[in-house]
């Protein structure tokens, strides 16, 4: 089997535009780009609220415009279907994998929504610093 290098950033920089889930990691690799997310639930919703992800998801790459769209949703439902937590001290863990990102991409935005709300799990001016990655040897 054939080893490739994969490209993995570490709890990267970004503005986002709404409360919502951290952003932990991004791998990079030849045939996809993935998304890594973590949220907890809140007092702020009864037994923690619910959430969803749109099939639109997309990210613009912020030099081109170019647009990624969501290819497959890991953990998380596409809208409208919604996962429903059952208490406020909840987690969820979920990842988002979208087409391969070209290396000379530095910044890219992850858009549920374009412009977006707040309720929308918007990203802004991610940063794909390839200086402060890790890389690692993987077999997909």
């Amino acid at each position: 089997m054939k080893t490739k290098q994969t490209c993995v950033i570490v709890s990267p920089e970004y503005d986002k535009h709404s409360r919502g889930p951290a952003l932990l990691r991004i791998t990079l690799a030849k045939d996809f780009s993935k998304f890594d997310f973590g949220y907890q639930t809140t007092d702020y919703y009864i037994r923690g609220g619910w959430v969803k992800i749109s099939k639109d998801t997309c990210l613009l790459c912020s030099k081109t415009n170019k647009q990624l769209k969501l290819v497959r949703a890991e953990n998380i439902p596409l809208g409208p279907s919604k996962h429903r937590f059952k208490t406020t001290k909840d987690w969820l863990y979920y990842s988002l994998i979208f087409p391969p990102i070209d290396n000379d991409t530095k910044v890219i935005d992850l858009l549920e929504d374009i412009p977006g709300s707040p309720n929308d799990f918007n990203y802004y001016n991610i940063q794909l610093d390839r200086k402060q990655f890790i890389l690692v040897e993987t077999d997909f």
